[in-house]
Order: structure tokens, then sequence, then C-alpha cells
């Protein structure tokens, strides 16, 4: 049987790896041994160690400090105070009793150990051995309206830059109740520096002012947003002619336009654009209320809110020629009278005897108008299912041909007795 012989090989220590390893373990070992069996102290930092402030009384909360870090020195056993951590120390405030009303304070920290690891002591006090906190109550939700400060330095020519639309009208804010209560007014901020041409949206952003127009920090408040959507429409300058809205004209009457004088007669608006725009209407004139003395009518502009107005004009003056018209009395009877569309159960007849109207025309043929030459008209149409009584109907004046260009100032009505109609009895059947 062969015999084995037990050597030691020593080849590894040629290895220059293999040395460095060994020499490293060896070290740490010593390190180990030495760290455990001697009896001397090493001072250790611990650092990064969240300060815990503790609670307050009357609803009052803390308003900054929940980042603020602080580092103590421990002494101790080497292998025990370099493996203690800012997880086994606590840092808290000294005292807060103090602290009765919302505002700054100063607050001394002091050390605590809160973690397993106890075998050392603290070798100085906290740094920062304070900290400066604000101290208030929580205000939540307040809300502001926004101011539109978006400033526009020039437009294109023969555009109109138009009133600024924000995306949103309030902001909400919330945080300590002081600085939120602070807030006089919340600005939307921003200036255009390049000439606008075309509708054009901007983000600015918000700015909080107190009564004295002083900016307000946010430091200690938070908004639910900062910043809004700012458009500036961009309208064209358009010159249009004002027409005047002219209602109640006879049906006969061929209205001559050129006895009407509009003043101003054109407006300047900025409109959107590829708007058609030609013209705006005057708010309505009766034609029926047109007489000699009174023939200029001051009357409002109808522009579209989508408009701008940029002269201001809010009225036009509208006056009618009446130099050419002259004015006559006819006094009407019941030959004048045609009562239509009377129910089919139904008698109508005017009551009145007669009925006096004044008539406006030109002067030639006014002056030879008599009543021989108007046909005075009753419309029953909505009247028809009256069987019995009396009703008040309006009057229309038709001029024979001769006489057109004429019409009837004012309004009239006549007084219509209505009586129902009697069926003729039949005739009874002769029996053979």
């Amino acid at each position: 049987m062969k015999k084995i012989k037990n050597k030691v090989s020593f080849k590894l220590f040629y290895n220059d790896k293999f040395v460095m390893f060994f020499s490293v373990l060896m070290a740490f070992i010593s390190w180990i041994y030495v760290a455990s069996t001697t009896q001397e102290s090493v001072i250790f930092t611990v650092t990064d160690i969240p300060i815990n402030l503790p609670e307050l009384t009357d609803g009052m909360r803390y308003f900054n400090g929940d980042d603020m870090k602080a580092e103590v020195k421990i002494s101790g056993n080497a292998l025990v105070v370099t493996n203690v951590t800012k997880d086994d120390i606590y840092i808290t405030a000294d005292d807060v009793s103090f602290i009765t009303s919302p505002g700054s304070y100063t607050i001394d920290l002091v050390s605590k150990k809160s973690g397993v690891k106890t075998d050392y002591s603290f070798e100085s006090s906290v740094s920062p051995s304070s900290v400066n906190v604000f101290i208030d109550h929580y205000e939540e939700g307040r809300v502001i309206p926004i101011t539109d400060k978006i400033s526009v330095s020039s437009v294109a020519p023969s555009c109109y830059a138009s009133q600024t639309v924000l995306s949103r009208q309030t902001v909400k804010i919330s945080g300590a109740e002081s600085i939120v209560n602070s807030i006089a007014e919340v600005d939307a901020e921003y200036t255009f520096q390049s000439t606008l041409s075309e509708q054009t949206v901007v983000k600015a952003p918000l700015k909080f002012y107190d009564a004295s127009g002083k900016i307000v920090s946010s430091k200690y408040i938070t908004a639910d947003i900062t910043e809004v959507d700012a458009t500036v429409p961009i309208l064209d300058v358009r010159h249009v002619a004002i027409t005047p809205k002219i209602v109640n004209i006879p049906d006969t009457l061929q209205f001559d336009n050129s006895i009407v004088k509009v003043e101003p007669s054109t407006i300047e608006l900025a409109v959107p654009k590829n708007d058609n725009i030609t013209s705006v209407s005057t708010s309505a004139i009766d034609f029926s209320q047109i007489t000699l003395d009174k023939n200029t009518f001051t009357v409002s502009l109808e522009i579209l809110s989508a408009y701008r107005n940029i002269n201001s004009v809010e009225t036009a003056e509208v006056t009618f020629d009446m130099s050419q018209m002259a004015e006559r009395e006819l006094t009407l009877s019941s030959n004048n009278f045609v009562i239509q569309n009377a129910g089919a159960e139904q008698n109508a007849a005017v009551a009145n005897k007669s009925l006096t109207v004044k008539i406006i025309g030109p002067k030639q043929r006014v002056n030879i108008l008599t009543a021989a030459s108007v046909t005075a008209l009753i419309d029953m149409s909505d009247k028809s299912t009256i069987t019995e009584g009396y009703v008040e109907r309006p009057v229309t004046l038709v001029f024979r041909d001769t006489f057109s260009g004429c019409w009837m100032e004012g309004t009239y009505t006549v007084n219509v007795r209505i009586t129902p109609k009697k069926s003729t009895p039949s005739q009874p059947s002769q029996t053979s």
C-alpha cells in the first residue's frame, strides 16, 4: 500500500492576489480583536438625523421643520459607536410649552437614544443646538379671484387685442392662516414683447400681493394652481355702416330710404377674423310714431357681444327729412270701413259712427286727399270665434294708387259689434 504524505503547500504565497487578500483579512481580524478588547473610547459623528418636533396645542402646527436634519457626536467602544446609525438616535425639542400663539420661535434641541444600541455616550450637544420654526393655524382652501394683469406691447396694423381670457377665474390657497389671510390680490402676470397678429395663448404665473401691494411669500402656503392659460384674442378692425331699423311700415307704402339720415353713419368695430359683417342695426323705430314735429330719434346700437366698440359709440341719431311732407286730418265714416276675415258664425259691424285720423305724405298729394280715397281695413282673424259682444280692433289704411307715399300717423282702433248669425230654419217636407 502506497503511503500518503501530508505536506503543507506554500505555493499560494507566491500569488500576489492571494497575498493581498490574506493581508487585508488578517488586518481586519486584528482590528476586530483590538476594538473588542480595548477599553479606550473613540468619538464618532452620527449625521443626517431627522428632527422630530412634538405636537402643539390649540390646533397649531409647524409650517417648516419637516426636512430639518441634525448631527451629534457620540463616544464609546469603537466597534459599538461605528455601528450606531441615525435610526438609533431621536432628536426633538427640549421644551415647547412656551408656545401659546402663532409666530416665529427658536426651539432648543436635545438628543435621546432610541435604538437597541445603548452602550455609548453623547459626547456633545446636538448640532445645530436650536432651530427656527414658524407656527400658525391651518387655513384650507380660501378662494381668491384672479386678476388679469396680461400686458400686450403692440399689435399688427388693423388688428385689435381683445380682453384676455383666463383658463381659471379663481385660485384656492391653503397654509399658514395669517399668511393666507394677508393675501389681498392674486394676479396673473405676463407681458408680450412681440407684435401680435393672431390669437395667442401663454402660461401666466400667479403672484400674491398684500393690501399694501407687497409680494406675499409662498413659503408657508400652497395653491391648487401656480399658473393659468391666458388667451389674447386678436380681432380685425372694420369700419361698418349703421343701418336704422324701422318697423311698422305699411305694406302698401313704398318707403323712400333717401329721406333717412343717420349720424354717425359708420362705426369702427373690432370683429373676429373671417367675420363678414358690413353693418350694424339700431334699435327699432316705430314708423307710425314719425310726425312732422317728431322726426328725429336717438336710438341705441345693436352690437354683438363678440364685437368690440372701438369708438365707444353707443347711440345714433336717425332723422327723417319731412321738409317735403304735409299733414292732414281726415274723418272716416262707415263708408270707409271694411271688415275682413269675420267668422262663419258671426256678424261684425263697426260701432263707431266716425273716426278722425291724421295722414302724412307728399305735400302735393296730401293737399288733395279726401276720405273717399281711403279704405279703413279691420281684420277679425284672431276674433273670428267670438259670437257676440264688442271687441276693439286696430285700423289699417289703404290709399288709392294716386296717393301712394301717404301713411297714417299713429295707431287707431275701432269698436266692432259682433252678433251671431241666425240660421234659416229648414222647410218641412210635404207628405204625399
